[in-house]
Protein backbone atom coordinates (compact mmCIF):
# COMPACT_ATOMS: atom_id res chain seq x y z
CA UNK A 1 0.00 0.00 0.00
CA UNK A 2 1.47 3.11 -1.01
CA UNK A 3 1.02 6.86 0.68
CA UNK A 4 -0.31 9.57 -1.39
CA UNK A 5 -0.20 13.05 -0.40
CA UNK A 6 -2.03 15.85 -1.36
CA UNK A 7 -0.46 18.79 -3.01
CA UNK A 8 -2.27 22.23 -2.52
CA UNK A 9 -1.92 24.74 -5.16
CA UNK A 10 -1.89 28.01 -3.95
CA UNK A 11 -4.15 30.90 -6.00
CA UNK A 12 -2.13 33.56 -7.24
CA UNK A 13 -2.17 36.31 -5.14
CA UNK A 14 -2.57 39.69 -5.41
CA UNK A 15 -0.31 43.00 -3.88
CA UNK A 16 -3.39 44.02 -1.13
CA UNK A 17 -4.64 40.52 -0.50
CA UNK A 18 -0.45 39.30 0.46
CA UNK A 19 -0.46 43.16 2.35
CA UNK A 20 -3.97 42.55 4.28
CA UNK A 21 -3.13 39.31 5.18
CA UNK A 22 0.51 40.27 6.40
CA UNK A 23 -1.47 43.11 8.36
CA UNK A 24 -3.75 40.46 10.10
CA UNK A 25 -0.71 38.70 11.09
CA UNK A 26 0.77 41.81 12.65
CA UNK A 27 -2.52 42.67 14.67
CA UNK A 28 -3.10 38.93 15.95
CA UNK A 29 0.86 38.67 16.86
CA UNK A 30 0.77 42.74 18.77
CA UNK A 31 -2.81 40.93 20.33
CA UNK A 32 -0.73 38.02 21.79
CA UNK A 33 1.87 40.03 22.61
CA UNK A 34 -0.50 42.66 24.68
CA UNK A 35 -2.00 39.61 26.21
CA UNK A 36 1.38 38.12 27.41
CA UNK A 37 2.21 41.59 28.73
CA UNK A 38 -0.95 41.78 30.83
CA UNK A 39 -0.25 38.23 31.87
CA UNK A 40 3.53 39.17 32.81
CA UNK A 41 1.58 42.44 34.71
CA UNK A 42 -0.43 39.87 36.84
CA UNK A 43 1.88 37.91 37.62
CA UNK A 44 4.62 40.61 38.93
CA UNK A 45 1.62 41.79 40.95
CA UNK A 46 1.41 38.27 42.66
CA UNK A 47 5.03 38.20 43.26
CA UNK A 48 5.00 41.99 44.90
CA UNK A 49 1.91 40.57 47.05
CA UNK A 50 3.55 37.45 47.74
CA UNK A 51 7.12 39.40 48.50
CA UNK A 52 5.29 41.69 50.77
CA UNK A 53 3.65 38.50 52.68
CA UNK A 54 7.39 37.06 52.85
CA UNK A 55 8.33 40.41 54.32
CA UNK A 56 6.13 40.74 57.39
CA UNK A 57 6.70 37.34 58.27
CA UNK A 58 10.51 37.87 58.55
CA UNK A 59 9.79 41.15 60.65
CA UNK A 60 7.33 38.80 62.63
CA UNK A 61 10.06 36.03 63.21
CA UNK A 62 13.05 38.47 63.85
CA UNK A 63 10.86 39.88 66.54
CA UNK A 64 9.84 36.37 67.61
CA UNK A 65 13.50 35.61 67.69
CA UNK A 66 14.46 38.99 70.21
CA UNK A 67 11.82 38.04 72.48
CA UNK A 68 12.95 34.40 72.63
CA UNK A 69 16.53 35.81 73.82
CA UNK A 70 15.19 38.15 75.64
CA UNK A 71 13.52 35.43 77.56
CA UNK A 72 16.90 33.07 77.44
CA UNK A 73 19.00 35.87 79.09
CA UNK A 74 16.20 36.26 81.55
CA UNK A 75 17.00 32.73 82.60
CA UNK A 76 20.45 32.35 81.90
CA UNK A 77 20.85 34.74 84.71
CA UNK A 78 18.13 33.62 86.82
CA UNK A 79 19.83 30.05 86.73
CA UNK A 80 23.83 31.90 87.55
CA UNK A 81 21.77 33.04 90.76
CA UNK A 82 19.90 29.99 91.86
CA UNK A 83 23.74 28.58 91.02
CA UNK A 84 25.37 31.10 93.69
CA UNK A 85 22.87 30.42 96.34
CA UNK A 86 23.48 26.40 96.28
CA UNK A 87 27.22 27.50 95.99
CA UNK A 88 26.55 29.61 99.32
CA UNK A 89 24.64 26.76 100.85
CA UNK A 90 27.61 24.41 99.98
CA UNK A 91 30.19 26.45 101.50
CA UNK A 92 27.84 27.05 105.00
CA UNK A 93 27.46 23.31 105.18
CA UNK A 94 31.18 22.68 105.01
CA UNK A 95 32.13 25.22 107.26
Amino acid sequence: MSEHSATLLSFPAREDDRLRLALRGLVAALDAQSDAVAALRGELRSLASAMGGLQGSFSTYGAELDSTGAALRQARAEAQALERTADGWIAATKA
